[in-house]
């Protein structure tokens, strides 16, 4: 009797009450209802799940995210300090373990996102990206998939100052074009990847900004990128401790002919990892050799001769790099600093090649008016079985060793500069030739007594 009386002044007290029922949302194929409006969510951690996504793979989720999105961006707390400016607390954007279908592009400016156990984000156009931010400036986003689309993140700060921007633990699939941009006037910036997988997006990365890191990743290109590189880097790149795994293709579009210094003609894919338009150091990475490999760099940075001008450099240290046919670095245009140190895997490949289209005897000719600086070249420690590939017109920049079968017929050398004698050079433990004998009066090198192009040389031998 006493349950039946709770039962009947439960229903009473409910019918003198005014319910508030959000409407049915229509969302793709999917009837849900929106569990909880953005104008009254507390925190700062914003559940997708409370404003109607579902991530079950079948519903479309794009007012839901976008609508977690806003409350995200409402919920943000900049205090007016007078010596903390800039300092600012994000809210958070959180994915729940799932599948969530867009159909948008969805503004992630000032917020945060993080994902659970990869949480996937696929965009069911694939002419539209993902997540866009007109102002990234201060923002995480980590542990999530994205799948499909064109630029699945498509970033950007418009030169606020110390702007610190941090993409990890995430994974990059099938975009159509790069995984992750960093637009032009991305400037005052410090961008990082790290810890993430790229699986066959036509570009992984794109940068823009005073200072990308790229680490600790893994990379496998998409086989049918065309004359085209993995990575572009526009101002400064560092690469350190990268995986990069290649579907090198061959056949029409994809091939170049070029031909090295010894006149012998090869057929190489015009693909690449990184090109390169100002500054990139490479360290502690295995360039692949998966279908025959392909360059670590094309370089299209040009000589920086006058102030302010920043000098342009490519740095390759401690890596394994294989590009059958091909060089490690292609020098489409020359940087002021080219270095490469302690590399490996360099069979049936050159450090260097030349685009014969550089007119290498004049190339120096308006920078030596118009400033100090020279061009600096440093091959250390590598193992490769074609040599360096540098024409003789570079050799005077080498500041290590330079190794020689005569003296140089070009470039422009100073006084004092030494050629060592490449026939005096070789490995003698088991496993390897000799080198050849050399004859009686075989030079140890060649000294330059005379500057000039290419200068004045005398044989220098050791006493008997």
């Amino acid at each position: 009797m006493k349950q039946y009386v709770w039962i009947v002044n439960y229903l009473l007290v409910a019918c003198t009450c005014t319910w508030s029922i959000p409407a049915l949302a229509q969302v793709g194929n999917v009837k849900h209802i929106p569990v909880r409006n953005a104008d009254t969510y507390e925190g700062l951690s914003i559940n997708v799940l409370d404003f109607g996504a579902r991530g079950d793979g079948k519903t479309d989720d794009t007012e839901a995210i976008r609508a977690a999105v806003k409350a995200a961006y409402e919920r943000r707390t900049i205090p007016q300090h007078p010596q903390y400016g800039y300092f600012v607390s994000f809210a958070e954007v959180y994915f729940p373990s799932g599948h969530y279908l867009i159909n948008d592009t969805i503004d992630i400016s000032y917020v945060k996102l993080r994902g659970e156990n990869y949480a996937a984000i696929e965009q069911l156009d694939p002419e539209k990206d993902l997540f866009y931010a007109h102002d990234a400036w201060r923002q995480i986003i980590e542990e999530l998939t994205f799948l499909g689309g064109k630029v699945q993140l498509n970033l950007g700060n418009p030169n606020v100052d110390s702007g610190h921007v941090i993409v990890r633990d995430c994974h990059f699939k099938n975009s159509r074009g790069p995984a992750v941009q960093l637009r032009t006037g991305t400037n005052s910036t410090q961008f990082i990847v790290e810890r993430c997988v790229f699986i066959r997006c036509e570009q992984a990365l794109v940068t823009n900004c005073d200072l990308c890191v790229l680490r600790d990743c893994w990379i496998t290109s998409q086989q049918t990128m065309k004359n085209k590189a993995v990575i572009e880097n526009y101002l400064t790149l560092h690469v350190d401790n990268l995986l990069a795994v290649p579907q090198a293709q061959r056949g029409e579009g994809y091939t170049e002919e070029w031909t090295d210094l010894q006149g012998t003609k090869h057929t190489t894919t015009n693909q690449r990892w990184i090109d390169n338009y100002h500054t990139v150091h490479i360290r502690n990475t295995r360039f692949g050799g998966e279908h025959g490999g392909f360059s670590a760099v094309w370089n299209f940075a040009p000589f920086g001769s006058e102030e302010p001008v920043q000098p342009t450099s490519v740095t390759i240290e401690d890596s394994y790099v294989y590009a059958n046919h091909s060089a490690a670095v292609v020098l489409k245009d020359l940087p002021n600093v080219l270095c490469m140190s302690n590399c490996n895997g360099l069979n049936n490949a050159w450090l260097v090649r030349v685009d014969p289209k550089l007119n290498l005897d004049t190339y120096f000719d308006e920078a030596n008016r118009r400033s100090t600086r020279r061009m600096t070249i440093n091959f250390t420690g590598n193992h490769g079985e074609n040599g360096t590939g540098l024409p003789q017109q570079l050799w005077p920049y080498q500041i290590n060793d330079v190794l020689a079968t005569a003296p140089p017929t070009a470039g422009q050398w100073t006084q004092g500069r030494f050629i060592k004698n490449a026939r005096l050079t070789g490995l003698w433990t088991t496993g390897y030739q000799a080198p050849p004998a050399p004859a009686a009066n075989e030079p140890y090198g060649w000294v330059c007594v005379e500057a000039g192009t290419p200068g004045t040389w005398i044989p220098v031998r050791f006493l008997p």
